[in-house]
């Protein structure tokens, strides 16, 4: 009577199990809206809570699907959530804790001065919050990459040797063969005659 105290209703083990069942269920994944990133929870059973620890805020689904959106988280942020069962003797036990990281947002990526830049700086999704503008441009305009255009091949053009190629390659020797033939021939002829004469 002198000494307050709480006595909190027993949560059995099997009811601890089945919470703890339907949290594994649950499935997160974020989208960014411009501005900040919204995270959208679905599978969240009818009999679950999910409470966001960073923001203390609760959240049920509103859904058949078991489905609500966490909206207004800033780039680079991490949100913790547990999940508790929505009532009876479980509802002060944590049955799940999760938590959500969301990317930070380059608003510099799409600068002209990225275009075929390879510097990490560069990507969609870095955090460039500690440059200003013109600190920006110049530590990317160190790596800046210009694009390489490559020109084609020249094609090998395929040549057929043949007959005129030939002559033309050897008329001198076949002109001298066909002179030094036609010589030999014509002497040869001449001293038949002559020997053709004689005999007569």
């Amino acid at each position: 009577m002198f000494f307050p105290f709480v006595v909190f209703a027993q949560c059995n083990s099997s009811d601890l199990s089945r919470y703890k069942s339907l949290a594994s269920n649950i499935s997160n994944y974020y989208e960014y809206d411009g501005n900040n990133f919204n995270i959208v929870f679905y599978n969240v059973s009818d009999s679950l809570n999910v409470v966001d620890k960073t923001h203390d805020k609760t959240y049920t689904s509103n859904s058949t699907i078991g489905e609500f959106m966490v909206s207004d988280i800033k780039p680079g942020s991490t949100v913790s959530f547990g999940v508790y069962p929505k009532s009876g003797d479980c509802s002060d036990y944590r049955v799940l804790t999760t938590y959500v990281t969301v990317p930070y947002f380059n608003k510099y990526y799409s600068d002209p001065i990225c275009d075929n830049n390879g510097n990490s700086l560069c990507s969609k999704w870095v955090n460039t919050s500690m440059y200003s503008y013109d600190q920006f441009v110049n530590i990317v305009k160190t790596t800046k990459q210009e694009e390489v255009i490559e020109e084609p091949l020249p094609e090998v053009e395929i040549h057929k040797y043949g007959f005129f190629d030939f002559l033309g390659d050897f008329y001198i020797y076949i002109l001298l063969f066909i002179i030094v033939s036609g010589s030999t021939a014509i002497y040869f002829l001449d001293k038949k005659s002559k020997f053709d004469f004689s005999l007569r």
